[in-house]
């Protein structure tokens, strides 16, 4: 075996993780999903590493086999994976891989798709419909954070090695992490429903009129200010509930709840009723 037995350099190592948090998708396919994407990452390690033309081949190779996690968390693998190549340990790394990338993609997509996303883009889409031009700022910032901490997250696993795998699922913090996480993204995004369905109202042809004996009316009372002295923004709470109910509970597809809404709002406000 051609190794050259020496540390790996700056440069590799920088290159390494650019590539893999820039093109880890972008060979990204059915069959291997990321595997392409990993292995080029791998390309200036394993070029320092090996001197021989074929030993290069059939490491990269190796780093070909079926692969699948969060991006971002990603950067933790190859970290600690780049480490153990460094060290001629590859059937460590590669166990390594499979161990982590399920995990990991469980935490990374619920600090995405829970935590970070749907409040930030409720938020900027409210911003959105008053003009204010911060709403961009405001949707992009949290992702651009997302995108800039894989370089900490990669040179931390490469400090940490195989160790990095005690550090994650050892102490149960990942899973405490995992449902934090979720709880606090339900949390907040429950909380921008009563102000971005605040719009959501029975007009005032919904009313009780009542009259006399001689068919004037004495007075009107509409429904919305009946429900609002019972439960202010009743009507976004019960209409997020109802919606929920049928994607959760009754499998209905997020395209037909749209349309369904849809259809029973334009009822609605074609009756007058909204």
């Amino acid at each position: 075996m051609a190794k050259t037995n020496k540390k790996l350099s700056k440069k590799a190592l920088a290159s390494a993780c650019a590539r893999h948090n820039w093109a880890l998708q972008w060979c990204w396919n059915y069959e291997r999903m990321q595997a392409a994407g990993y292995a080029f990452a791998m390309v200036p390690v394993i070029k320092e590493l090996y001197s021989e033309n074929e030993e290069q081949c059939r490491e990269l190779e190796r780093h070909m086999q079926f692969y699948n996690t969060h991006p971002g968390a990603s950067a933790l693998v190859i970290g600690a994976d780049v480490a153990l190549e460094e060290g001629y340990q590859p059937e460590v790394g590669d166990s390594l891989k499979v161990a982590l990338m399920g995990p990991l993609a469980g935490i990374g997509d619920t600090v995405q798709a829970v935590l970070v996303t749907p409040p930030f883009s409720i938020m900027a889409a409210g911003m959105a419909a008053e003009g204010n031009w911060l709403s961009l700022v405001v949707l992009s910032l949290p992702l651009l954070a997302l995108f800039l901490v894989r370089w900490p997250l990669f040179y931390y696993g490469y400090k940490k090695g195989a160790d990095v795998i005690s550090d994650v699922s050892g102490t149960g913090a990942l899973d405490r992490l995992q449902a934090a996480a979720s709880v606090l993204g339900m949390t907040v995004v429950g909380g921008f429903v009563p102000s971005i369905l605040a719009g959501l109202k029975l007009s005032s042809k919904a009313a009780f009129v009542q009259k006399d004996d001689f068919g004037e009316i004495i007075s009107t009372t509409t429904i919305q200010s009946g429900l609002d002295s019972i439960l202010p923004y009743l009507i976004p709470v019960v209409a997020t509930a109802a919606v929920y109910t049928m994607i959760k509970k009754f499998k209905v597809s997020p395209l037909w709840a749209i349309v369904i809404v849809a259809v029973i709002g334009f009822i609605l406000g074609a009756s007058g009723y909204m």
